[in-house]
Formats: structure tokens, sequence, C-alpha cells
């Protein structure tokens, strides 16, 4: 009788037991808490074959890798060329905006523009292996210099004794080697002007001489870094004495003259800098025809 006894207390409590395990299954697999044992073993099985269906082999997480290192290398480089075009616009702008506004308080103290002593440099010859640092030196620091946040005020200097590394045209050709001595000066934003003169040339007695025309003022709209392209990152603007303004170069002509210069890159050395003036025109935006 004891004999039976503990057999039917051990009974009991396997059975119980069982049914709380079958309880806790069923709380976190509902699915299986019901139905006969043969149903709980194909729900089970079913289970194991669909995790096995759901895992990838190597080969196709290989496949799948090298999709998207395709997808990439095709939208990343238009990407950042859609990026530099926002960027360079919005910085060419910007610095336009903020010439402009030392060319308005530099007005409230020496007058219009066409008053100003620069003027009188007009037709200045300059004398063979001289050059026009003078004359660039009294422009910037007196018109323009005290009116700007300047970081850095290199004055005269080779370019690349400063930094920099020159300027070529979309097609490669040297517009300034590192070599070329520029007055510079780098702003806050770290954007830098170059300042000089725009010189004329004439041959008297099959003697060529240099005289100045006008200053002008080159934009690099992101300083040091590159890629230091005419038309790209690299811009010029201009004072006009009969307009009392600053100016971007070729302002004055109509739109479709200014593209066919800024797309001209086999004509002169400096067409691609009447980009500034395409910009501008097209509201300091990269237009879709405006070449890159």
């Amino acid at each position: 009788m004891m004999n039976y006894g503990f057999k039917k207390f051990f009974a009991f409590k396997r059975h119980a037991k069982l049914q709380t395990c079958h309880s806790e299954l069923a709380i976190c697999h509902p699915e299986l808490g019901s139905g006969s044992e043969n149903t709980r073993f194909r729900n089970i099985f079913k289970m194991t074959k669909l995790h096995k269906l759901a895992a990838f082999t190597l080969a196709e997480v290989l496949i799948t890798l090298a999709i998207i290192g395709i997808v990439a290398a095709m939208t990343i480089p238009t990407l950042i060329v859609n990026y530099q075009k926002r960027e360079f616009a919005s910085r060419l702008s910007q610095t336009f905006s903020v010439l402009s506004n030392a060319v308005k308080m530099a007005q409230v103290e020496y007058g219009d523009v066409a008053t100003w002593g620069y003027q009188k440099n007009y037709g200045t010859t300059i004398a063979p292996g001289d050059d026009s640092s003078q004359y660039v030196k009294e422009f910037a620091e007196k018109y323009f210099i005290p009116y700007l946040k300047v970081s850095k005020n290199y004055g005269k200097i080779k370019l690349k004794d400063a930094g920099y590394s020159g300027y070529k045209t979309k097609d490669g050709r040297t517009y300034y080697t590192s070599n070329t001595k520029c007055y510079i000066v780098e702003l806050q934003n770290y954007v830098t002007l170059i300042f000089s003169y725009h010189n004329g040339q004439m041959e008297t007695d099959e003697i060529l001489t240099s005289y100045l025309i006008n200053p002008m003022i080159f934009i690099d709209v992101n300083g040091k870094a590159g890629p230091n392209i005419l038309g790209r990152d690299f811009f010029l603007v201009e004072l006009s004495a009969s307009n009392n303004r600053l100016e971007t170069y070729g302002q004055g002509y109509k739109r479709d003259y200014i593209l066919e210069l800024c797309s001209d890159t086999e004509g002169s050395l400096g067409n691609e800098l009447y980009c500034t003036t395409l910009l501008q025109l097209d509201g300091w935006k990269f237009a879709d025809d405006h070449p890159w």
C-alpha cells in the first residue's frame, strides 16, 4: 500500500510538472499550447523549418553587398557634385554680399566709387620687370580690408608660400601657378580673396608695355581646399565706377552670351570667370546647363 501511494504521489507530481511546462510553453508559443501531441510536433517542425528558411547563405549576403556597392558607386559621386554645387554657389553669394556691403561702407567715407583714388591709376604704365603691387596694396587696404572680417592678411606673396597650389581652367590649363605673386586675404568664413589689377598691353617702338586698367577681386569660395578651378570654386568680381557698385565679372551681357563664354574652354584663358555672372543671373545656383 505504501509503494502504491508513493507511485501515485510521484505520478501526480509529474503530471503537474508537465502541465506547468505546457502552460509556460503556451504563454511563449500559443500555437504550441493546444491540440494533440501530433499537432504540437507538427507545429514545432514547421517553426524549425521556417527558421531555416529565414536564414541567408554566405553567397546571398555577398551578392547583396555587391549590389549595394554598385549602386553606391553610381550615386555617391552625383551626390557629392550636387552638394559642392550648392555649397560653392551659396558661399559665392554670401561673399558677394559681404564685399558689396564693404563697398557701401567705404562710400560713406570716401564718396562714390568714381571719386576713389584708384581711378587715377588707370593707364599708368608699368616698367618691364615691375608689377602692380603698390597699387593693389593701396586698393585693398584702403577700400576693403577695414570693412571685412579678416582672419589673415598675407599681403603680396607667392601662392605656394601661403599654402595654395595655383588655379587652373576646367580643361587643365594653368591660370595662376603656385609661384604667382598675389595679394592674399583670408576671411573668417574660410573664403580667400585675391586682389589684383587688370593690366592692358600696348606695343610702341617694338616694346611691349603694360598699363593698369582696373582692380579686380578673385574669390576662392573654399580657401585652400580644392579643386581650385575657374568657374567652379574660383570667381571674379570688380568695381564699376559708372554704376557705383561691385559687380560680377561680365555683368551687363545677356545670359546666352555669358553662357557661351562660360562654356568656352578653348578660347581666352579667363573666359570661365564669366561663370560668376552666370551664377548671379540664375539666382546663385548652378543651373542644369551650367558647365561644371
